[in-house]
This record gives C-alpha cells, structure tokens and sequence, in this order.
C-alpha cells in the first residue's frame, strides 16, 4: 500500500508519517506492508505516553537485532521483513513493537536459537555460543522494555484525565 494509505490507517497526514520515519530512523518503501502501520501506531502510542525518542529508538534497534539473532528474518526473504511482520498481538512471551512471539517470556533466562529457515553460510561460532549472544541482547532489550513499561505505568492516569477531560471539551 502507499504512503497515504498507511496515513491514513494510523490516523495522520502524510508528511507527519514522513517525520516519523526521520524521527525514529525507520525505512522508507515504495510498497507498505499492514505491519509497517501497526509499527507505527505502536510509535504514536509509546509518545503519546511521554516515552522518550531515545528509548523508542533502542526498542526497535533491540527488537530488530533479536529477531536476526534469532534468525526470524529468514521467514520473509524481503527487506522490510521487520515492519511486516508487527501485529498489535501483546503478552509475556511477545516483544512490546513487533508483538513477534519468542516462545519464552521476554524476561526468562532461556531462549531457543537455531531456528534458521534461510539458505546461509556456516555461522563461525555453534549455536551453543550464539544462544549466549541472544540472551545477552534479550537482556538489554528487557532493561529498555522495563524502563518503556515504567514510563507508561507513570503517565497512564494522566493520559486518562486526559482523555476524560477531552471528551468533556468535544
């Protein structure tokens, strides 16, 4: 779909969708996928809730480094495989923007690596050694996850009060 489709989908003009995509680093396409409008609805939820642009910026960039690590990127041989595959499912086992499944809580001490459905070339290191390298950046993503999850936890009476008085004013 288009540009002005998926601005339409999260309810903003064109060029805030392009502002967007500077703002936060996120790819451009000639083609969007349904994915890359709930991304973005994600983005505009995590804002609206006060959630600084840094700590949206590592979400996606953890989110994104762990789904490779995971080799989750080899289900879709297509470059904007990340945005595509976003979903608004949530849940323990589902990482905050993508809502990608990881088959284990997100703060667990365990992950399953060797899931690869992508023709590569032999990995230097077993999957032994790179299922240390994704709980390590499971780690990190859980820290920045924790400090998003406050952050919304701080501001959701506000954003009610908000949202009450508004629709007083309307």
């Amino acid at each position: 779909m288009k540009i002005s489709k998926i601005a339409i989908m999260v309810g903003k003009s064109a060029p805030a969708v392009f502002t967007l995509q500077r703002k936060f680093g996120l790819p451009v396409y000639d083609d969007y996928s349904e994915g890359y409008a709930v991304l973005l609805r994600k983005i505009l939820y995590l804002q609206i809730f006060s959630v600084p642009i840094a700590d949206i910026k590592a979400l996606l960039k953890h989110e994104r480094s762990l789904l490779e690590l995971l080799k989750v990127d080899s289900l879709q041989n297509t470059p904007d495989w990340f945005e595509s595959l976003c979903t608004m499912r949530s849940g323990p086992k589902r990482l905050l923007l993508s809502g990608h499944d990881i088959g284990q809580p997100v703060y667990g001490n365990t992950v399953q690596t060797g899931l690869d459905f992508k023709e590569r070339a032999r990995e230097l290191f077993e999957d032994r050694e790179m299922g240390a390298d994704v709980l390590r950046s499971l780690n990190r993503y859980a820290v920045t996850l924790d400090r998003v999850c406050q952050r919304m936890a701080d501001e959701i009476d506000l954003v009610q009060q908000a949202q009450k008085w508004c629709r007083q004013v309307l």
